[in-house]
């Protein structure tokens, strides 16, 4: 948990993850697979839960699988897991927070729980103040190692008593990163 203090700064960030998996996931433990995932989560994020978990099976059976929804302190994370027989089992999960988030982190956590194969991930800082500006990643690997990480940053040329008046687009091609 953390713990609450004056130095408290609200941000407004968003973590999307879509990827293949090396193998399936056993169906009939969703509720404990997804229980350890969201632990492991949200301690990371240093947040707790703002309410229940909610696990819903597939209910087409051309695609096994399920989904899951979890308040937290300071939005939500959801994830959908499904198979597609003969294909790569896949999830795809979303996380929203008002307080900062490691991306890097994040991935370990989500291959340490979902064994990941090829994955894709948008890493977006979403701050509407003027003088902070927004940015954009895009993300890219394989299990827990990054090798794409291209980030387009968003920045507020004119400040005027109604808000911003213009913008400039800066592109930044990092390397890819090692573990």
């Amino acid at each position: 948990m953390k713990t609450q203090n004056s130095d408290f700064t609200l941000v407004h960030q968003i973590f999307v993850l879509d990827a293949h998996l090396e193998k399936p996931l056993e169906c009939a433990a969703q509720d404990t697979i997804t229980r350890k995932f969201i632990d492991d989560f949200l301690t990371v994020l240093g947040l707790e839960e703002l309410g229940p978990l909610g696990i819903y099976p597939a209910v087409d059976d051309r695609a096994p699988g399920w989904s899951f929804i979890q308040p937290i302190t300071t939005s939500h994370i959801s994830a959908h897991y499904f198979e597609k027989p003969g294909k790569f089992p896949h999830i795809r999960i979303d996380a929203y927070s008002c307080d900062q988030v490691d991306w890097q982190e994040l991935v370990r956590v989500c291959h340490r729980h979902f064994n990941l194969a090829d994955w894709r991930g948008t890493f977006i800082n979403r701050e509407i103040d003027a003088n902070t500006g927004r940015s954009v990643c895009d993300l890219g690997g394989v299990g827990d190692v990054v090798t794409l990480n291209s980030e387009l940053k968003f920045v507020c040329l004119n400040q005027t008593p109604a808000g911003p008046s213009g913008s400039s687009v800066t592109n930044t091609l990092r390397p890819p990163l090692t573990a």
